[in-house]
């Protein structure tokens, strides 16, 4: 899938890159649509990764550099209201949109609120599972496959060597 292609070449970055996630059109997403975080909590939810669609993946500007998240975030969160980039086709960043930090190697998810953001811990994990549903129960079975014979021959050799 698209979402999956750009999900692999962010978290494949050797540099510090950043998604930005919107809400896709649709009955499924319009009560949380402009939502605050506080209010889908009332509502029983959280910010359910396979709604979203990827809308800007760029690298993070240089001067982010030394930044914590926090400022880097308000950063970005200027650059989409105030002078966004030419090539960006989604509404200005707005609460209930889910910014992807991946700096340094490390990858976090956050929650666009009413006053900052909120990170989200988990939401990278199911957004890489909502964009391949159909791999992971057959990808798992490959996997333990794969891995019992390299066990068994390693103690072979052990047992050769004694």
């Amino acid at each position: 899938t698209m979402m999956q292609d750009v999900l692999d070449r962010f978290l494949a970055a050797e540099s510090d890159v950043y998604l930005i996630l919107q809400l896709k059109d649709g009955p499924e997403t319009a009560d949380v649509r402009f939502e605050s975080f506080a209010r889908l909590e009332q509502m029983g939810k959280t910010p359910n990764p396979s709604h979203y669609e990827a809308v800007y993946f760029a690298n993070t500007p240089a001067y982010f550099y030394g930044m914590s998240n926090a400022e880097a975030l308000e950063e970005l969160y200027l650059t989409f209201n105030l002078k966004r980039p030419p090539d960006f086709r989604g509404h200005s960043l707005s609460v209930s949109d889910v910014v992807v930090l991946n700096r340094e190697g490390q990858a976090g998810a956050f929650y666009v609120d009413r006053i900052g953001f909120k990170e989200q811990p988990g939401f990278l994990e199911q957004m890489k599972e909502a964009a391949q549903p159909q791999k992971s129960v057959t990808a798992q079975v490959k996997q333990t496959k794969e891995t019992t014979p390299r066990v068994k021959t390693k103690k072979h050799k052990e047992r050769d060597a004694r």
